[in-house]
């Protein structure tokens, strides 16, 4: 059964408000007076940059943080009414390990503009990896938090060459005009879609995204036993290393850190 999610109905931000609620002392502010991406939290930006980009679909300026130097990328995308704040611990991690990281703010998110037309959060996902290949990264990983996982699945509709693989975690099957359950069945790139136990809808969505998907690609599915919490929050939960762990292992398959 395919479940929708008003953006209305925005879920609760445990990690990322923890992580930017953080008492170690902010970085200096930037002395230009353009916007920086991760403005309340620039003490998690660590050896990341700022950068900003165009949306391809109408030139809304979107901001992130960039991480690494690898031809293997990653697209981190972020919940409804998150930021790239939810995101900057673990792309250190991923940046650790070999990738080249990218985690940005959806238009009229975090710090990046309004888009004039309404959300685009498929296109804004497209336009992420487009900049990151540009970049240099000749192999994607799109991966996405709740709203920011159904962006990701849209966006690989028009992605060419299609990513190496798509996480998700607790991404509902559609979100405004992101469909990802109607793209899961015409997928033929690995997914690993995972979701807390107790964490409804969402635990179902997985589930019906999973199906959806063929069984002749490296389809994968992780219901994380007693869960309750929902999408970037899992890295902050008692089942962060199994979150972690098996992100890891998909990664290390299906889309190793490759030099630049």
């Amino acid at each position: 059964m395919r479940r929708t999610i008003s953006p209305a109905a925005a879920v609760a931000l445990a990690f990322a408000l923890t992580a930017c609620g953080s008492d170690k002392p902010a970085q200096p502010a930037p002395s230009s007076t353009e916007p920086q991406a991760a403005s309340n939290c620039s003490q998690l930006i660590g050896t990341g940059k700022t950068v900003s980009f165009k949306a391809e679909q109408d030139g809304t300026v979107l901001r992130g943080v960039e991480f690494g130097t690898s031809g293997t990328g990653v697209v981190l995308a972020h919940q409804n009414r998150g930021s790239v704040c939810e995101w900057l611990p673990f792309a250190a991690k991923l940046a650790g390990k070999g990738y080249h990281v990218l985690a940005f703010d959806f238009g009229g998110e975090g710090d990046s503009d309004k888009h004039p037309g309404g959300p685009s959060i498929g296109g804004d996902v497209l336009s992420a990896a487009k900049w990151l290949r540009t970049k240099g990264a000749t192999d994607l990983v799109l991966m996405g938090a709740s709203k920011g996982g159904t962006a990701s699945m849209a966006a690989t509709t028009n992605l060419d060459p299609k990513p190496k693989a798509v996480v998700t975690l607790s991404s509902p099957a559609s979100f405004d005009s992101a469909d990802a359950l109607s793209v899961a069945s015409k997928v033929t790139f690995p997914v690993l879609y995972i979701a807390g136990e107790l964490d409804a809808p969402f635990n179902g969505d997985a589930k019906d995204l999973y199906d959806a998907t063929p069984p002749t690609v490296d389809r994968r599915l992780l219901v994380v036993p007693t869960a309750t919490e929902h999408a970037t929050a899992l890295f902050g939960s008692a089942a962060a290393d199994t979150v972690t762990k098996a992100i890891d292992d998909f990664l290390a398959k299906n889309a190793p850190p490759a030099a630049k």
